[in-house]
């Protein structure tokens, strides 16, 4: 299953802030003492650095809005670390962070209306979070013989997709009991990985005033314009890349075809899960001007791996990359949050539907072009 992943962006010495409400972030972190430190960071910036003291630390400060934050814990000097964060939302008020051992993650944050509400968002998705650590135990620990096995990879599949769709069900429905928390804003963009622009719009209208006038809010608001760019009904953006052999290849020299454009990675366990049921559809419509082109977010340094991924899933059809992984032009371009994804374009460009499995494509396919 995806996983979100945090990007602490431009780090900056400390400042001060509008002197709106006052907030006290305080816990404890086991027993540890110098030179332990703790950082709080937010608004790109790092407001606070402290040492523990048997565990122990506090911080006050002064908010003008609630705002996402980072709480960061290096055991071993004061160099902010990236690998033990928790997040949270400063506001006005005591904010408490307990049962937290040597590692942030498990920690539990309450004491203001925000962080009381993450809280509870949390709690819901304990059991889903738990069932997706299982799937990926058994995607990792699979045996070559497994990993060759339709079948083995169906059920994968099968099980990745129904938890997916439970994961988006519980998500919808707390942003929509829950138009007034800013951490609705946050299960959003979880949300918006695999669903279509127009769901996510909807909801983001359904929040709040204060929610949507947020600088988080106002940020979204801005991601959704991005996100209508390649939604359903609008021509898809053209790119160029290179194929495997360094010929260049643009995605307009396939009008006049059905194109499935497929962004997958090589180290993408869910990509190359779905990839026999691809490979079935395209044997099934290639003669009937249907083609697919796959797009690769690997790095430089796997060239090979990737060459070889195609080879072993039998993807006979283009294959272009920039090797440049999340850094590659199109993630920007198609508003890229979550591995794989796919878009099917008619024969002038257009989008005509995203996102769609193996079953899915061939129901298309057979509507538009025949069996």
């Amino acid at each position: 299953m995806k996983k979100p992943f945090l990007i602490l962006l431009l780090l900056m010495p400390i400042a001060a802030f509008a002197q709106n409400g006052k907030y006290t972030l305080k816990g404890k972190i086991a027993n540890l003492n110098s030179p332990a430190h703790i950082f709080l960071v937010y608004n790109r910036t790092l407001v606070s650095s402290v040492e523990l003291h048997d565990g122990e630390f506090e911080i006050a400060g002064t908010i003008s809005e609630p705002t996402t934050a980072y709480l960061s814990l290096n055991k071993d000097g004061d160099k902010y670390a990236y690998d033990n964060y928790v997040e949270l939302y400063i506001e006005p008020g005591t904010i408490t962070v307990a049962d937290a051992s040597d590692s942030l993650s498990k920690a539990k944050i309450t004491g203001t209306k925000n962080n009381d509400e993450s809280e509870a968002y949390k709690q819901l998705m304990l059991p889903l979070n738990k069932r997706d650590d299982e799937l990926e135990v058994r995607d990792t620990a699979a045996t070559e013989a497994q990993k060759s096995s339709a079948a083995f990879l169906k059920d994968l599949q099968i099980k990745n997709k129904a938890l997916q769709e439970e994961e988006e069900a519980v998500q919808k429905k707390f942003i929509q009991t829950h138009p007034l928390a800013l951490v609705s804003l946050d299960v959003l963009y979880n949300y918006a990985y695999y669903s279509p622009y127009e769901d996510v719009k909807a909801l983001y209208d359904g929040l709040s005033p204060a929610v949507k006038n947020s600088q988080p809010g106002v940020e979204y608001a801005a991601q959704l314009k991005k996100m209508e760019t390649v939604s359903v009904g609008k021509l898809a953006p053209d790119f160029t890349l290179p194929d495997t052999s360094g010929n260049e290849i643009s995605l307009s020299s396939f009008k006049g075809k059905y194109v499935l454009v497929d962004f997958w990675a090589s180290w993408c366990p869910l990509c190359r899960q779905a990839n026999p049921d691809i490979v079935k559809v395209y044997n099934q419509f290639k003669s009937k001007n249907f083609t697919i082109l796959g797009v690769s977010l690997d790095k430089a340094e796997d060239k090979a791996t990737w060459i070889k991924a195609i080879h072993h899933d039998n993807l006979t059809w283009t294959q272009v990359s920039e090797l440049k992984f999340w850094k590659s032009g199109v993630v920007g371009l198609y508003h890229l949050t979550a591995l794989p994804q796919n878009f099917l374009l008619d024969p002038d460009g257009k989008i005509i539907a995203r996102e769609l499995t193996g079953e899915e494509l061939t129901t298309r396919l057979s509507g538009l072009i025949g069996n």
